[in-house]
């Protein structure tokens, strides 16, 4: 017997006698989100959602999960056995178009909706979930990954610390080492591993990151450049430290206790040092990598839509698309996450000094990369963040650094070259 299975069917079935018993009314919006948004600043955004849509006479049910493998895992066996969440969280790209192209999720055909995405979006996050001319799942957030995250009082922040191969961040790390604070707080992780790895590479050229993430140009590989890249990045990796549970939010907290310089993390941090009650400029410091040029390593979270049957369910994803794109809402539940509305255009006025940044780089399309989850083959990604956090964990060892590092650009050809031979996997099944 397939346990886990079993326990899935027992707690959809429950669910929906949850609902309709506790519906007052034959015509009580239902609605259940599936989602991984655990942290407190992810709640507390989510929420904004969930207490519009009761104001409004919906009955909510919160599908929560402790991460992101949790819930995909549900989400891919309830959408294949047909009894779909009505909204699923998901990372816009690849995947939301072959959920489609299944035909397991809806397109948003409500008109006004549509005209919203289409007026507001930026063209390299509309194009993420565009298949065949139809909108396959609703933009909920404009997220960046690409952010380092510093304690004003342990770093006086200079754009020139992340220009010139970093030097400038790398000796302020060994000036704080003397004191026993490393530099970065970076989680044990391999995604997170990966952040600092991407914000790095983009920092250092993001035309080469280019050739090697987008192109998979196996001779940008044997550049002196990608082998600085290599370098430099053992190099903040000894200048770091896992703390607690290893979980993001804990290296925010460390940062925000100034147990740490700085961390390497999305846009969520923001929202995270939000409701540890920092503020930006004043407790916590925030640049987009690298220096007077950044890049802008996207994220967006979607919602895809489940073929739903029942008629109050159909009502309630009707109502949630239209609570979640309204301009004043959907900016309300941004400002605590920590990222950016498709929908609302904020005056100047209105832009913390890290919203800022994100609205420079975004006017610049060559300084725009599209989300991980649009790459062409997401197998490729995944054994490309083997290899770096493999190479992170040996800069703390006793391993010769120089050869890992050979190693690991030997690897990082190998796998691209194989990725251009072989077929393209779906990320659907790839574990992050």
């Amino acid at each position: 017997m397939n346990f886990s299975s079993t326990k899935s069917r027992i707690a959809v079935a429950t669910l929906m006698l949850t609902l309709c018993a506790n519906a007052s009314a034959v015509d009580t919006p239902q609605a259940e989100i599936l989602h991984w948004w655990s942290s407190k600043g992810e709640a507390a955004a989510l929420n904004i959602f969930i207490e519009a849509f009761k104001s409004r006479g919906g009955h909510f049910y919160d599908s929560k999960k402790d991460d992101q493998v949790a819930s995909r895992e549900e989400a891919i066996e309830r959408l294949g056995k047909g009894y779909p969440p009505t909204l699923t969280q998901w990372n816009a790209g690849r995947d939301v178009r072959e959920f489609y192209d299944f035909g397991l999720t809806s397109a948003i055909t409500e008109p006004d909706i549509v005209e919203k995405l289409t007026e507001s979006l930026p063209k390299a996050i509309l194009d993420t979930v565009m298949y065949k001319d139809e909108i396959v799942a609703l933009p909920i957030n404009i997220h960046s990954e690409n952010w380092m995250w510093y304690s004003n009082e342990l770093i006086d922040y200079q754009a020139s610390m992340i220009s010139n191969n970093w030097k400038g961040l790398i000796d302020h790390g060994k000036e704080l080492a003397k004191k026993d604070i490393p530099l970065l707080a970076v989680g044990d992780q391999s995604w997170q591993v990966r952040i600092l790895f991407s914000s790095l590479f983009l920092g250092i050229s993001r035309d080469l990151y280019k050739d090697v993430y987008l192109k998979r140009d196996p001779s940008a590989i044997d550049s002196a450049e990608f082998k600085q890249v290599l370098t430099t990045y053992t190099e903040l990796a000894k200048l770091s430290k896992s703390f607690g549970d290893g979980n993001w939010n804990t290296q925010v907290k460390a940062v925000s206790d100034n147990q740490a310089g700085a961390t390497f993390m999305g846009d969520w941090a923001k929202g995270e040092f939000n409701t540890l009650g920092k503020s930006a400029g004043s407790d916590f410091g925030c640049a987009l990598t690298a220096g007077s040029d950044p890049s802008l390593l996207l994220v967006v979270d979607t919602f895809i839509l489940g073929k739903v049957t029942d008629s109050l369910e159909k009502k309630g994803q009707a109502l949630m698309l239209d609570i979640i794109s309204d301009p004043e809402t959907n900016q309300k539940f941004n400002a605590l996450k920590g990222s950016v509305s498709p929908f609302y255009k904020p005056s100047a006025d209105e832009l913390d000094p890290c919203s800022a940044q994100v609205y420079a780089a975004l006017a610049k399309d060559e300084s725009v990369i599209p989300p991980y989850a649009t790459y062409e083959d997401g197998g490729l990604l995944h054994k490309l963040d083997t290899v770096t956090y493999d190479l992170w964990k040996a800069a703390n060892t006793d391993t010769d650094i120089d050869t890992m590092i050979n190693t690991s650009i030997e690897l990082f050809k190998e796998n691209i070259l194989e990725s251009i031979s072989g077929d393209n996997p779906s990320i659907a099944n790839i574990d992050e």
